[in-house]
């Protein structure tokens, strides 16, 4: 489990980084209250700081990533004494998720200020390399790779027009940046690779977060389905037919326009996020039974959809399906009334 129990983690000041960590975080928002729990979603931004009353909290953000379980071992320490020591040094909250049987990697959630959740990555690192925590990252450090888990409604923000966001982001930190294509299993998470040494990773860290924050301000994300690692090994984001399922529903004739969306743009944007195959078919189709043979017919007026894809992502795609009909239909209650 993921959730992020109460614990005493009142913020301390942070202590100087490195320089070039700190270059990095010289424009960063005020460090506030590193105890305030973000949400739920990745992001949790307050209104900036600048030019406003001091009662204004910084930008909060928190954001997941996964680790291996070795990793994770070294990152909570002895009774926990390492993680202690980075929620102090950093003055962010740093939690892992419980081991899962049979799963390699646990949940990383580390949140509160940018500046503050920021250096606490390059303290990760660190930790897993047994570095200093107060020198500078040296040349023959060992790189390590971050797996972020990013919404895929934000990953297009932090890539950036033809990777122009990745680039900069690179350029400025020395991390190589590297965003899957699928989503995670039963999630609409994509994971960001971030590579690199503990300053590289510091320094990133701290971009990503600003974009994240910049792109929560202009639009709230909603609707976003976290990851959680399961007791089953994760599979491949593309598997052979062999483990493809099909799934039949029926919707409304008069709301599959809302469905399919002009020029196909709404049942478009549900197969990409799904990564399911969608077909609506002609009036007065049938599906199939569970033995081939036809499958109980639809009432008069309803469509048949037919859903094909891996079982995580077949659900997901009915829930995207069922929210774009509730939404027509609030749509349409409030229709008379507002004219």
């Amino acid at each position: 489990m993921d959730h992020h129990p109460a614990v005493d983690d009142t913020a301390a000041s942070t202590p100087d980084a490195d320089s070039k960590s700190t270059a990095a975080s010289a424009d960063a928002p005020p460090a506030g209250d590193a105890g305030a729990e973000g949400s739920s979603a990745t992001t949790s931004a307050a209104p900036s700081a600048s030019g406003s009353s001091s009662t204004v909290p910084a930008a909060n953000i928190h954001m997941r990533c996964l680790i291996v379980t070795q990793d994770a071992s070294i990152i909570i320490g002895k009774g926990g004494s390492h993680v202690n020591e980075i929620r102090e040094k950093s003055g962010a909250r740093v939690m892992v998720s419980e081991s899962i049987p049979g799963n390699p990697e646990r949940i990383l959630n580390v949140n509160g200020p940018l500046d503050a959740v920021s250096k606490a990555f390059g303290l990760i690192v660190r930790r897993i390399n047994d570095e200093p925590f107060d020198k500078p990252s040296v040349p023959g450090s060992r790189a390590v790779t971050i797996k972020f888990m990013i919404p895929n409604s934000r990953m297009g923000s932090v890539i950036g027009k033809g990777g122009t966001k990745i680039k900069e982001i690179q350029d400025a930190s020395g991390a190589r940046l590297n965003a899957s294509e699928g989503m995670l299993p039963g999630s609409t998470e994509r994971v960001l690779s971030v590579s690199g040494v503990a300053d590289a990773i510091h320094i990133a860290t701290y971009y990503i977060g600003n974009i994240l924050i910049e792109a929560n301000e202009r639009m709230p994300s909603s609707n976003n389905s976290t990851y959680r690692p399961s007791s089953v090994s994760r599979r491949p984001t593309y598997q052979g037919s062999s483990y493809l399922q099909t799934q039949q529903i029926y919707i409304p004739n008069d709301l599959v326009g809302c469905i399919i969306g002009k020029g196909g743009a709404k049942i478009n944007e549900i197969r990409h996020m799904s990564a399911s195959q969608i077909k609506i078919m002609e009036p007065g189709a049938v599906g199939v039974g569970v033995n081939g043979a036809p499958a109980p017919a639809g009432n008069e007026g309803e469509r048949l959809v037919v859903i094909t894809g891996q079982p995580a992502n077949i659900q997901m795609a009915v829930q995207l399906l069922y929210h774009r009909l509730e939404q027509e239909k609030q749509k349409q209650l409030r229709g008379p009334s507002a004219r």
